[in-house]
Formats: structure tokens, sequence, C-alpha cells
């Protein structure tokens, strides 16, 4: 359905009525089976601003304000591990030049020296 000005819910919800326009004025009305694409024309949605009296009403309207109770969880937390291999190991070469050498033994295990 494309193009239309009007949508509604039908009685039983199994189909959406839809408004098209026409040229010369008048509308036609489709009854459109759910699940239905539709596209819509621009001012179906128009937001409708509150007037002045009815927004000072509701400024002195009382506001009731509730705490909901706390649920008990439902969650335990049984045990923490990590898994196996996750770990990482690091080994201490030496300090400043007295590294170097053992830097280089490990690129030629590597195979990268």
């Amino acid at each position: 359905m494309t193009g239309v000005k009007a949508i509604s819910v039908a009685d039983g919800g199994g189909a959406v009525r839809c408004e098209q326009e026409v040229p010369g004025g008048s509308r036609d009305v489709y009854l459109v089976p759910l699940p239905a694409v539709v596209t819509v024309k621009e001012g179906l949605n128009l937001p409708r601003y509150p007037s002045v009296p009815g927004r000072l009403r509701a400024k002195r309207k009382p506001v009731a304000a509730s705490m909901p109770a706390r649920l008990q969880p439902r969650l335990e937390m049984v045990r923490l591990a990590l898994p196996p291999g996750s770990g990482k190991q690091v080994q201490v070469l030496g300090h400043g030049s007295e590294a170097a050498p053992a830097v280089v033994d490990i690129l030629a295990e590597l195979g990268l020296v």
C-alpha cells in the first residue's frame, strides 16, 4: 500500500484499514491483511501540542511516587576460574645489556635470526 493518509488496525487485529487520497478530493479505503508493507504521506503523524490551560492544569496535578520492592537476586556465583591455557608466561631475560644474548637466543629458536 503506498501513499496512505490514514491508517488504523481493523477489528480483530488481522487487517489494517488504509485510506489513500485520490484526485478530486476523495479517498479510497482498503482493508489490507497483515503482515503488510505501508508507505505514508506527510501529515499522517503530526504532533499535537497541549494548550496553555492544559499545561497549567498538568503542573498542579499531584504525581504519585512509589518505590518498587527489590527482587531477590536469581543468580548465584558458584565458582570463578580461568580457562586452561589462557594464562601468559613471562620470562625475565635480564636487565639492560645483560639481556641482549638471551634475546638473540630466543630469536634464533623462533627462526627469526
